[in-house]
């Protein structure tokens, strides 16, 4: 404490601009500061440090059985260069793992939208009940064309385009198409 006290005190009088004395005990207050800061830095050094062998003691790598400090009751150790060996095995291992399963479902995604592509490209015939004529036109498409008022376009399986309308005839439902040209 008395230390910085001399340190910062000095800085202090010399900030006064006292002609002769601020420079004269200022300095000489900064030094003597800076001298017991670095002794009162050397003598808690001194108590923090012991000898390596009052809390170490020298025991084998377990892979490259060089010999290693450590703390007294620790039964053993890997080394640093061993251990930054098997990082790097571990992290070659990982990345090929993460490879690995990256292209697989890479290629489970690339299989699964093209099957999806090609699902969307296929003609799909919808159908429905009822008696028609032509009977190709009971499973169909619907399609944008003109018909007249009344009737709906259809693509019928015969890869016709037809204009259809309900025709009643009783109890069932009967549908009549007629193709467009």
């Amino acid at each position: 404490m008395l230390s910085l006290s001399l340190f910062f005190g000095g800085g202090y009088i010399l900030s006064l601009k006292i002609p002769f004395w601020s420079m004269f005990l200022g300095i000489a207050a900064i030094q003597i500061g800076i001298v017991l800061i670095i002794l009162t830095f050397e003598v808690f050094t001194k108590r923090r440090t012991k000898a390596i062998t009052e809390d170490y003691k020298a025991i084998p790598c377990l892979v490259c059985k060089k010999l290693n400090y450590v703390p007294k009751f620790q039964r053993t150790t890997i080394c640093d260069n061993c251990q930054l060996k098997i990082a790097n095995i571990s992290k070659t291992f990982v990345v090929i793992i993460i490879a690995f399963f990256s292209l697989a479902s890479f290629t489970y995604l690339v299989k699964s939208n093209r099957d999806i592509r090609r699902q969307a490209g296929e003609k799909k015939y919808y159908c429905q009940e009822g008696i028609w004529n032509p009977k190709d036109c009971s499973c169909a498409q619907d399609e944008k064309f003109d018909c007249p008022q009344g009737q709906f376009p259809r693509k019928c399986m015969d890869d016709l385009n037809y204009c259809c309308k309900e025709v009643d005839l009783g109890t069932d439902i009967h549908w009549q198409c007629q193709k467009t040209e």
